[in-house]
């Protein structure tokens, strides 16, 4: 695939058209990380709606959750 210039757009036709050559394999994998990034941005968007309440989370307290989470994803694989 040729490199874009940083000032070129990438359309969603090009997207389709990209995902649309990968295998199936590739298509579920692309799916299950698209997932994952949408689960994220909510989690990121409730984490912001808290602190503009004035509510927070210890920073101890997130750090052990990521922890456990990746734990959680190392040991699945």
């Amino acid at each position: 695939m040729a490199q874009r210039k940083p000032e070129e757009k990438t359309t969603l036709d090009q997207v389709l058209r990209l995902v649309s050559q990968l295998t199936p394999e590739e298509q579920q994998i692309l799916s299950e990380e698209f997932s994952k990034l949408l689960e994220l941005r909510r989690k990121c968007a409730q984490a912001e709606a808290s602190l503009d309440r004035g509510e927070g989370i210890p920073v101890e307290e997130v750090f052990a959750e990521f922890e456990a989470e990746y734990e959680g994803r190392k040991a699945n694989k």
